[in-house]
């Protein structure tokens, strides 16, 4: 199996911006845009972002050696940032307010080439990312022509992915990059050809397809998920800081009473569009269904409804029910407070 340059797609990179002031912000959103075959950088909340931009001007060193960045908008808290524990690219729009401040990355706001340069950066540093975008746009796209199985992913005679479907697992080579990968060639090996060789990265199924829903501006939620009663499956399998906060109130909402789509939308104030990018993570994390017998056991399904779809294909693969065990506690956000998972940032 074999995909072309056709099929590339650039995937949508998401960025916070803390401590700037609001007539300083459109100036930064201007300079997002970028040439074509680039990714698309859009801004979003702080917490929710795959990289952020600080104002340097804001920030202060704190005795315990934390930044304290002061809000730029009324709307915004302050935030304190352990720069040793950051988890995503973050650069500091200069000047810096104190000598003492040592960051990785800086570039000058008003410069739209330098904004430019560091979104490269950022680019360069997400490429794992962003090859994880790649391989979930495969796998959505290959929904059908895959069910279960291994999968050897190559280009140019080197091994980029090894896929086991079988058992839900996914490991890929930190060397890989995305324009190879929209390249390569899949092909279908025996069941033992599933390990993971050493030194490639762990992800899993739904973890690549996230990756990729979640950054693309296609509608894949499915029809059914629009016009169907949508229960609470199980937790989404993706980690607990991969979710915002719609997703996580859409999952407490859904895990007290199933809902139609209208509903969901009535009940939380989303607009459609993102209530169906929302619901379209959701889906591919496998927490949700319309399934009423794959409902979460503590999901109150309505007395005239009952649904009898089925959810082959990729949904499956991604679930892999066989190796699924529920928890006991079904509700919705504490279930998916999970201290390992927690972002290592902070606002206060």
């Amino acid at each position: 199996m074999h995909a072309g340059k056709s099929a590339t797609e650039q995937p949508i990179l998401w960025l916070g911006m803390s401590g700037f002031a609001p007539q300083q912000r459109p100036v930064l959103e201007a300079s997002l845009t970028r040439s074509a075959g680039s990714p698309s950088w859009r801004t979003c909340a702080f917490g929710d972002a795959d990289a952020w931009f600080v104002n340097g001007q804001n920030v202060r060193v704190m005795p315990s050696g934390t930044l304290k960045v002061a809000p730029g908008l009324p709307t915004e808290r302050a935030l304190n940032l352990n720069l040793s524990e950051v988890d995503r690219p973050v650069a500091f729009a200069l000047p810096l307010a104190s000598g003492d401040i040592e960051p990785r990355c800086t570039f000058d706001p008003a410069s739209k080439a330098a904004t430019h340069g560091v979104l490269a950066q950022f680019e360069g540093w997400l490429r794992l990312l962003r090859v994880q975008f790649v391989l979930g746009a495969q796998l959505v796209a290959r929904e059908a022509e895959l069910r279960r199985g291994v999968y050897h992913v190559s280009y140019s005679g080197s091994l980029l992915a090894v896929l086991d479907l079988y058992e839900g697992k996914c490991a890929i080579s930190p060397g890989a990059h995305p324009a190879d990968l929209w390249e390569a060639q899949w092909d279908k090996r025996p069941v033992g050809a599933g390990a993971t060789p050493p030194g490639f990265l762990a992800a899993t199924p739904a973890q690549l397809a996230w990756a990729y829903v979640c950054r693309t501006d296609r509608d894949l939620l499915p029809a059914r998920y629009v016009t169907d009663l949508i229960y609470y499956r199980h937790v989404p399998r993706v980690p607990v800081r991969w979710l915002r906060d719609s997703q996580l109130m859409l999952v407490r909402e859904l895990s007290v009473e199933p809902a139609t789509f209208e509903a969901l939308r009535q009940r939380t104030g989303l607009t459609v569009r993102h209530l169906k990018q929302d619901l379209t993570c959701l889906y591919y994390a496998t927490a949700i269904t319309i399934t009423r017998s794959k409902a979460a056991k503590l999901s109150v399904a309505r007395e005239d409804s009952q649904p009898v779809s089925t959810e082959p294909g990729l949904h499956s693969l991604l679930s892999n029910e066989g190796n699924w065990e529920h928890g006991g506690d079904m509700t919705a956000p504490a279930l998916l407070e999970r201290r390992s998972d927690q972002p290592k940032s902070k606002v206060t």
